[in-house]
């Protein structure tokens, strides 16, 4: 619902601008602020943010103050010029001195705003003014539509640490930037992914903590700020032993949380757990493409002899299927058996997966695809250890790197 301010010293010409607006339109009285001088006028634009004014342009500073048109361009060039008042989206001035029309109208062209010739028994600025409200409206109505917005950014990469998983995404050529929202203490990364004549616009973050809610709610907010194509979370997670092995890359084709269903008390008496997943799947198209890694052994290779720190005997391989996510950090090698009893070609765990599927699949439009890199660093038992993190971390990073440049 769009807000409007009108600054007008005169009682009659006030009473006119309040019947055109509230015949016109269908806005709560609580929207409509009228003030009768300048002073009045700052005091509610330092506070709150409209979309519309209508600005008289005889005014007087203050209750006590003359009027003059002198005192409403100086006001007019406060309102663009001062970064403590609130922007306005649109200003439109009426005056009923016909005289001040042809020497201040340029004041209000400069701002790309207007000023209309006021005449109390005319219908002429009325309908003007009913346009541009019509007008105002409508466009606000078509910006919160959201299916009418389209893509800003190409990429989106959220990671569950900062190191070492985001601190590999920025390792990689993006000519980074440090950004921040006002409203909003998340640090984003924005770059530029270049190859050639392909150019992808990047943002890249990572969530205050691990877990489903964390990357949940960041994948909520670059969603809404940013409007990427495509949502990608690289970096670190638990392998299934005798699918994976240590550095393999795993590619989430179906993530679900592990801990959904119900808690069940057996015949015997005994408590038990009842599954009931609901899986969320990667895009095909995207899926397709990612299969052709899986016999790239030169490059695999290559990208494994690229790491100069502590890396596993195993060739480096690309895994694609089920990664279960679960909002706890597992150490148990039976409670590993247990989650692969429930989906026999699971092939890793990790804590964060699910969420950003299910934001991207559930978030605001446009949605983007989202796709998950996570290389193995241990095998959620209790020989897990660090050796592998920053290898696996890398080689996420590096996989999903090389996938948007020639894949994308």
């Amino acid at each position: 619902m769009i807000k409007i301010i009108v600054v007008e010293d005169n009682p009659s010409k006030k009473e006119k601008i309040k019947k055109l607006i509230e015949s016109s339109i269908d806005i709560p009285s609580s929207n409509i602020d009228y003030v009768e001088d300048i002073k009045s006028a700052k005091k509610l634009i330092y506070k709150k943010a409209y979309d519309f004014m209508i600005l008289d342009l005889v005014l007087p500073l203050d209750s006590e103050d003359e009027p003059s048109p002198e005192n409403g361009i100086s006001f007019l060039n406060d309102i663009h010029t001062s970064p403590q008042i609130k922007p306005i989206t649109h200003i439109v001035g009426l005056t009923e001195f016909s005289e001040h029309m042809d020497k201040f109208k340029v004041n209000f062209e400069t701002f790309v705003w207007q000023l209309i010739d006021y005449k109390a028994e005319e219908v002429d600025w009325q309908e003007k003014l009913k346009n541009l409200l019509f007008h105002l409206i409508k466009v606000r109505s078509e910006f919160l539509q959201r299916d009418n917005l389209d893509y800003d950014y190409d990429i989106a990469i959220i990671t569950a640490l900062q190191d070492p998983e985001l601190t590999q995404v920025l390792a990689l050529e993006g000519n980074w930037e440090e950004y921040k929202f006002g409203n909003d203490a998340t640090q984003y990364h924005k770059g530029v992914f270049k190859n050639g004549e392909k150019n992808f616009k990047v943002v890249a973050t990572s969530a205050p903590q691990m877990g489903m809610v964390a990357s949940s709610t960041l994948c909520m907010k670059i969603i809404h700020n940013f409007r990427p194509r495509y949502i990608f979370m690289p970096g670190i997670a638990a392998g299934v032993k005798g699918e994976v092995d240590f550095g393999d890359i795993l590619i989430a084709d179906q993530t679900y949380d592990g801990t959904s269903g119900k808690v069940i008390t057996t015949d015997n008496g005994t408590k038990s757990f009842s599954p009931n997943p609901t899986p969320l799947s990667l895009d095909s198209d995207l899926k397709e493409k990612v299969r052709t890694y899986e016999t790239k052994k030169r490059y695999l290779f290559e990208l494994k002899d690229k790491w100069q720190g502590n890396k596993p005997s195993t060739d480096l391989k690309v895994k694609v299927g089920p990664v279960v996510s679960v909002p706890y950090v597992i150490q148990n090698e039976e409670e590993l058996i247990n989650l692969k009893d429930h989906q026999r070609k699971l092939i890793g765990l990790e804590m964060e997966i699910f969420g950003l599927f299910y934001s991207a699949n559930n978030g605001f439009n446009p949605k983007p695809k989202a796709m998950a890199i996570k290389s193995v660093c241990d095998f959620g038992d209790k020989e897990k250890a660090d050796n592998f993190q920053k290898y696996a971390a890398f080689t996420s990073a590096q996989f999903m790197y090389d996938f948007i440049m020639n894949e994308l």
